[in-house]
């Protein structure tokens, strides 16, 4: 039984990827009652492209044991032969194998191992993601963000490209075909894709400018080309910030696209309390739904 959420109980807030920073960094801290869907804790080095080819096969490359295989994926794997780039944490000459998708080798799956739960973890999850696609009760919030130091598409091996530019091009041309293709095949969804660039810690001279100068354009652009479609930025985590200004960065998105009530917007006071009466609040939420879904 979900919890009923006072402020945004008619949203649908969905995951796209790139990782699992949307699911733990937004969803779970700020809406606790919303189920795991397909996107959440998964690796997706090939951008939204490969979710909306996912979707548009309507996922069936996830229905047999066949469909997942271990691999060398080259962002774990040192060895000189896959001529690593600069970002790979694992020491040189490491050598680890990652669950990936066999249609599609740079959708990782980080956290499970190939039995046959997890396929059966992965089609609910789908079906989950599917029937969001029907609901027209509710808008789907669609979130998908754009690492600033990951290859553009998944190329660690051959091709390390770190220019911002055509990442930001990337994100706006990927996040078009996916509006396009979202409308196409169900056109009664009321939707929205908060499509975003997560950006360094700190100031970097080649990259933060063009950040800027990306949303300052989006912001004053009024086209066809963008509706339903909202470009913004968060911040990457650092050990050394423990996930402090990042964790900041998430709940600026929650306040500015999140949240629909006006008493929220003008007060955040939920905001405030405390973790412990935060959570006795979640309790008595659930326990008033489960009463009235008894009478």
């Amino acid at each position: 039984m979900k919890i009923c959420h006072p402020f945004v109980n008619h949203l649908n807030i969905i995951s796209l990827g790139f990782g699992c920073a949307v699911k733990t960094e937004l969803i779970r801290r700020y809406f606790p009652e919303q189920p795991a869907h397909f996107f959440d804790y998964l690796g997706n080095f090939d951008g939204l492209d490969t979710c909306t080819q996912i979707i548009e096969n309507n996922f069936q490359d996830f229905q047999e044991m066949d469909d997942l295989v271990y691999y060398p994926h080259p962002k774990w794997n040192t060895n000189i032969e896959l001529k690593p780039i600069s970002l790979c944490a694992n020491p040189p000459g490491t050598i680890q194998n990652m669950l990936v998708s066999r249609h599609f080798v740079n959708i990782v799956f980080y956290h499970y191992q190939h039995t046959i739960d997890t396929l059966q973890s992965f089609k609910r999850k789908s079906e989950r993601f599917k029937k969001i696609l029907q609901d027209t009760n509710r808008q789907a919030i669609f979130l998908y963000y754009r690492q600033y130091d990951e290859p553009v598409n998944g190329n660690y091996a051959e091709n390390p490209d770190y220019s911002i530019h055509e990442k930001l091009s990337r994100l706006e041309s990927e996040s078009i075909r996916f509006r396009d293709a979202i409308e196409k095949r169900y056109p009664a969804l009321q939707f929205k894709l908060i499509a975003l660039i997560m950006e360094p810690f700190t100031f970097h001279e080649k990259v933060t400018p063009a950040i800027d100068d990306f949303l300052h354009r989006k912001s004053i652009q009024e086209s066809t080309a963008t509706r339903e479609i909202i470009y913004d930025r968060v911040l990457t985590s650092v050990p050394e910030d423990k996930r402090k200004l990042s964790s900041k960065s998430w709940g600026r998105i929650y306040r500015k696209h999140l949240i629909t009530s006006p008493i929220m917007r003008m007060g955040k006071v939920c905001l405030a309390i405390p973790s412990k009466v935060a959570r006795n609040f979640q309790q008595l939420r659930k326990k008033a739904c489960l009463t009235a879904s008894d009478k």
